[in-house]
């Protein structure tokens, strides 16, 4: 049986020296009604709140045209039509991946062409946490794949064109505001 402590938001995991993990009700700090360490499985509880009932929301600002997500040799310069308003390109020592718009990849480029950009608007401050798990989790409970690309201010999430309309309404189904902008 499910313990409701393994997705309560109001439960801390507390690892012991041993190695052995404990659920550390938040909520006896300041209730006493509240046992501190809740003998297992919970299944009635007063205090519980769904973790994912309460994931933060944002407002989202869908990016004009397609992109392509291309694969180059590490070796490779970056090339001169990685160019646009939206550009990631990221060097490691196997590959050269580059984000761009899709009018800009070569035919003869190896690229994943048809993908849709969703923004989150505003700058994130580095302590804002859950931001990505939040609208990760979101779109793979409606069985929608994303790649995410972080920058030092703002993060994107891509999906495909051919899932881009029920990536909307999943996202705004549990909160979050969509702003289409001009060109789209």
């Amino acid at each position: 049986m499910e313990s409701l402590c393994r997705t309560c938001r109001n439960v801390r995991k507390v690892a012991s020296g041993t190695g052995s993990t404990f659920l550390l009700c938040q909520l006896s700090q300041t209730d006493k009604r509240f046992s501190k360490y809740p003998p297992q499985p919970v299944i009635g509880y007063d205090g519980f709140e769904d973790e994912h009932d309460m994931m933060p929301t944002f407002t989202l600002e869908v990016l004009p045209g397609t992109f392509a997500i291309c694969h180059l040799s590490a070796t490779d310069p970056v090339p001169d039509w990685a160019t646009g308003e939206f550009v990631s390109i990221t060097r490691t020592p196997n590959e050269l991946s580059i984000v761009c718009p899709q009018v800009n990849v070569p035919a003869e480029t190896q690229s994943e062409p048809g993908w849709r950009c969703l923004r989150v608007a505003g700058k994130l401050d580095f302590s804002m946490v859950g931001v990505i798990a939040s609208l990760s989790e979101t779109l793979a409970s409606a069985g929608i794949g994303v790649f995410l690309v972080s920058t030092f201010d703002i993060d994107y999430l891509l999906m495909k064109e051919t899932e881009f309309d029920a990536a909307i309404e999943s996202l705004i189904e549990v909160g979050n505001t969509v702003q289409r902008l001009a060109r789209n």
